[in-house]
């Protein structure tokens, strides 16, 4: 009686263990979310203000870079991901659609700032978007790695059942669209 009393209380304590180990990876990858988040909203508000026009640089865009910059500023608010992460990280959920979102934007403007000419954009503005871009590109990769081993760890037995119990799914991967 005694050793299935131990048994019991093990595995609830591994159980219990495992749960934590979860939640912390899944707070972890929503973390990285919200700084994604926050660092694409910054690096397009920054791109417009370096391209707006000014006396030193008029016509900053030509017509189709200011037509890829509408398309992106439309895309913007799709990322937005205001549902619990149990509700939106479903296949085809919000979470998906705001990742497949974020790399939409990141890629336009990498190609948008390839484009311009940067001789003319202010040297300040400049390096604080190429911050931001790095700042994206790291947490980027930090949410990638979250999710690598919240994944494995809902994969695995006995993270599957306590995944299943604890109602903790996997989540989508971070992965650039290749052009």
């Amino acid at each position: 009686m005694q050793a299935l009393l131990l048994s019991l209380t093990l595995a609830t304590i591994l159980a219990y263990l495992w749960y934590a180990s979860l939640l912390k990876k899944r707070t972890s990858a929503i973390e990285a979310l919200k700084v994604i988040d926050s660092k694409i909203d910054r690096r397009l508000t920054l791109f417009t203000e370096l391209c707006r026009e000014r006396q030193s640089y008029q016509h900053p865009l030509t017509a189709e870079q200011q037509a890829q910059l509408a398309h992106l500023k439309h895309i913007q608010p799709q990322h937005d991901w205001n549902q619990p992460i149990e509700e939106s990280n479903v296949a085809g959920g919000s979470l998906s659609v705001s990742i497949a979102a974020w790399q939409q934007i990141d890629q336009g403007l990498e190609s948008l700032l390839a484009t311009v000419n940067k001789d003319k954009l202010c040297t300040e503005q400049l390096a604080e978007y190429l911050q931001l871009e790095l700042d994206f590109v790291h947490a980027e990769d930090f949410y990638r790695k979250a999710v690598d081993e919240l994944n494995s760890g809902v994969k695995i037995f006995p993270g599957s059942a306590v995944a299943k119990f604890a109602h903790i799914a996997p989540m989508p991967i971070f992965d650039q669209v290749q052009e």
